[in-house]
């Protein structure tokens, strides 16, 4: 007698005598029951109640075993997700990521997200963040605001918290404050039926969004074309895909919460470097935007050397987080000029404006000394009666004088040529020794050189306009990063940036500032900073103290300083072909 359900079947084998054999297969399993005749009719019925028992007791253990198994999916599933909801960075991605699988699991066909915006610039509204369909292709959308209010659905679940299960969206009750808005529907010809809204909610029960769930399909791969096919195909949402899209939404919630709390974390970081920035450009006005274009050309750079597939560079990358590491150690290179007097930084001649101005008041003093001196000679022969033709000696006395005041004004303007940060030509430098060694009498008759040794100096310097003292000041300034940049708590991600600040005045050859490192010691970052350093230096419109150089003078320039090993010439060639520099061009 066989028993057969669902698949499941038993055997009831009665044997007769002398076929014993039968017995081996009791053995094995493939017979239920074995009687050997004569069979009575209790036995016989007492076999079959055992094997009906026997079969509902399968079937429910298996039923057990299969819904086990579907929730031990579910949960999988959720671990999942969960993973990676967490793990995501990015916060528009995020979002997808939420969307889509909530989608996966509940097997809809379409859904969208919505997010709480409490803001005082914008008020109480509701952002439409995010749709997706299957179904329909090409689907264009921008997120835009909607007035958070109880007549929508996702604005109804927002305010109450509570969630909103319909098996037909077009079949609404009169007497719930909500409608559907049927305006998608008719735009691109779709058919909404099943909907599920549930809030968002994060740690301390607040919502934070809403997701919209639509059209719960039989078949995953079914595209919804039709009325017909939406009728055939979509279905209800039961207890237990709630059950699973609420444990989600309370998921995607808190990565929503902790996304956000990142992107506060990055948007607060920003600010501080911008404002640090700021802070350096008010102090010294002539670099205003330097930073910003070292930064920009560095991660430039950096991307050349990442996408290069040959040449000593061709195994090294930057990932995104890299890249962004790179962007604030330029941003924050110069940082350390806080640390340096205002007036070193921002010093535009050999001498400052009160010292220039004090030289030239001792010649006005000088001249008016002279011309003193010139009217006491006259007043002394008229006194003394010596001359009979006064008015011939006033001549020659008014000569001599004005040929003296004629050399003081050459004086002054060597040394006004020479206060200028020129290269000073060794001619100039002889001149300002002559005018340093004549003296004259001061007020109080004490005799002073025309120029004291300070000044003297000062307009000796051969290049630039800083003395040594003034230079060590501000290439103090690299230290200065370092030590401010050491004491903020990076994050992994950014833990190079005081080294690659620290770096970036270093030569190849080991004559850099301030450890004096070789090549091999010196951070790629910091090889790279040093050529966008160098190159917006030399072409930044706004130095009061040097003129613009032109964009091939400068490569030439930096050229000379990859023949002294001074800068790396691979770097170099990639920022040439590659014309990094025209990534701050638009900004000259």
């Amino acid at each position: 007698l066989i028993f057969c359900s669902d698949n499941s079947n038993i055997v009831i084998c009665i044997n007769r005598s002398g076929k014993s054999n039968i017995a081996e297969f009791c053995d094995d399993g493939k017979i239920f029951f074995y009687l050997k005749e004569p069979v009575e009719e209790a036995e016989l019925l007492k076999a079959l109640k055992s094997g009906f028992v026997y079969l509902h007791s399968k079937r429910e253990c298996e039923g057990l075993h299969s819904a086990l198994d579907t929730r031990t999916s579910e949960l999988s599933s959720l671990n999942e997700i969960g993973i990676s909801l967490s793990s995501e960075k990015n916060y528009d991605t995020l979002l997808s990521l939420i969307l889509s699988k909530s989608r996966e699991i509940t097997n809809c066909d379409a859904g969208s997200l919505y997010l709480l915006d409490r803001t005082k610039e914008t008020g109480n509204s509701l952002i439409f963040k995010l749709v997706q369909n299957d179904s329909l292709t090409n689907l264009e959308f921008k997120e835009y605001a909607l007035p958070l209010t109880r007549s929508s659905l996702a604005g109804y679940v927002a305010l109450t918290g509570e969630f909103i299960n319909l098996d037909d969206v077009y079949h609404i009750p009169d007497d719930v404050d909500y409608s559907f808005n049927k305006a998608f529907d008719n735009k691109f010809n779709y058919r909404t039926k099943s909907m599920l809204v549930i809030p968002m909610k994060d740690h301390q029960n607040k919502t934070i969004g809403v997701l919209q769930l639509i059209n719960r399909k039989k078949s995953k791969n079914v595209k919804l074309t039709s009325g017909s096919v939406v009728e055939d195909e979509v279905r209800p949402f039961d207890e237990k895909t709630f059950g699973l899209i609420n444990s989600l939404a309370s998921q995607a919630a808190v990565s929503i919460e902790n996304s956000l709390l990142y992107q506060n974390i990055q948007n607060l970081f920003e600010g501080f470097v911008k404002a640090s920035v700021l802070t350096i450009e008010q102090r010294d006005p002539t670099t205003c935007g330097h930073s910003e274009r070292v930064s920009s050309l560095t991660v430039g750079l950096a991307e050349v050397v990442d996408r290069i597939a040959s040449g000593k560079y061709k195994d090294i990358h930057f990932s995104h987080e890299h890249l962004k590491e790179i962007r604030y150690a330029g941003l924050l290179h110069d940082f350390g000029k806080i640390g340096v007097r205002e007036n070193v930084l921002v010093k535009a001649n050999k001498l400052y404006p009160n010292e220039i101005k004090y030289v030239r008041s001792r010649f006005d003093f000088i001249k008016k000394s002279m011309e003193c001196k010139y009217l006491e000679k006259k007043l002394s022969m008229v006194r003394d009666n010596k001359v009979d033709d006064y008015q011939e000696y006033f001549k020659e006395i008014d000569n001599e004088l004005k040929e003296e005041l004629i050399k003081l004004d050459i004086y002054i303007e060597g040394i006004e040529k020479a206060n200028i940060p020129t290269i000073l030509e060794d001619g100039l430098f002889d001149e300002l020794k002559n005018i340093s060694d004549k003296v004259y009498q001061d007020y109080s008759g004490v005799e002073c050189n025309y120029l004291t040794p300070y000044e003297f100096n000062l307009l000796s310097i051969k290049k630039g306009t800083l003395d040594e003292n003034e230079r060590n000041e501000i290439e103090s300034h690299v230290v200065h990063s370092y030590e401010f940049l050491k004491k903020i708590p990076w994050t992994k991600e950014f833990e190079n940036i005081p080294d690659i600040a620290h770096a970036h005045h270093e030569k190849l050859n080991g004559e850099g500032y301030p450890l004096g490192i070789n090549e091999d010691e010196i951070p790629i970052q910091s090889k790279m900073m040093a050529i966008t350093d160098i190159y917006d230096a030399l072409t930044a419109q706004d130095r009061p103290y040097k003129k613009a150089v032109p964009h091939n003078k400068a490569l030439d320039i930096i050229g000379y300083d990859v023949k002294g090993n001074l800068v790396d010439s691979d770097l170099f060639d990639m920022f040439v072909k590659e014309k990094v520099y025209e990534l701050v061009h638009e900004d000259r």
